[in-house]
């Protein structure tokens, strides 16, 4: 187990949760202003990216993780457009009548299922993160609850997301038992055998 290739998925999701304790403590008027800690706080995360090399290949959790260039490429990508929705949410605040922090919190989870998408190398760490973020955009979505619009799309978009969810795990199911494998790397190794 190599915990810190994941410190960046962990201090987003820290700091969704922080978030949310400083909500209780924070009065209604300032509320609003929330988005811009979570701003801040993914500013942070992305310069700490900065200093994270990868010349090869790292992996965690037996091999279901990688830490790459690619993956740290999508990951500094992800936490840019994310500050950049928190940043722009500020001015949408106004039409949320309760449960701001957790709008912004929601987003950051969002975001942390996004960075571990990103190191997936294998099947079920793609579906758990795909889910993460799948199920966040659809609170998401609904988050405006007495817009009647607002409803009807996240019901729509909670139908969509499970039905292609079933294509993808009966997807993923017949790959597991063509080949017996989950992972990416020993799915590319046994894939010539599979070519003819």
């Amino acid at each position: 187990m190599n915990y810190s290739l994941i410190s960046l998925e962990i201090l987003v999701i820290a700091a969704g949760l922080g978030l949310l304790l400083v909500d209780l403590w924070t009065p209604p008027e300032l509320k609003r202003k929330l988005g811009y800690v979570a701003a801040g706080a993914v500013g942070l995360i992305l310069f700490a990216s900065l200093g994270f090399g990868a010349d090869e290949p790292q992996f965690a959790f037996g091999g279901m993780y990688v830490m790459d260039g690619l993956a740290l490429f999508f990951k500094r990508l992800f936490l840019l457009a994310a500050l950049l929705v928190l940043l722009l949410s500020v001015e949408f605040a106004d039409r949320i009548e309760a449960g701001i922090a957790e709008f912004y919190a929601l987003i950051l989870f969002a975001l942390s299922g996004m960075m571990m998408a990103a190191s997936a190398n294998d099947f079920s760490l793609l579906f758990v993160s795909g889910e993460l973020i799948t199920v966040a955009f659809y609170i998401l979505t609904s988050f405006q609850r007495r817009h009647l619009a607002s409803l009807e799309a996240g019901v729509k978009y909670l139908i969509l997301g499970g039905l292609s969810s079933a294509f993808l795990v009966y997807g993923i199911a017949l790959i597991f038992g063509t080949t017996g494998k989950l992972n990416f790397t020993e799915l590319a190794a046994v894939a010539p055998d599979f070519a003819n």
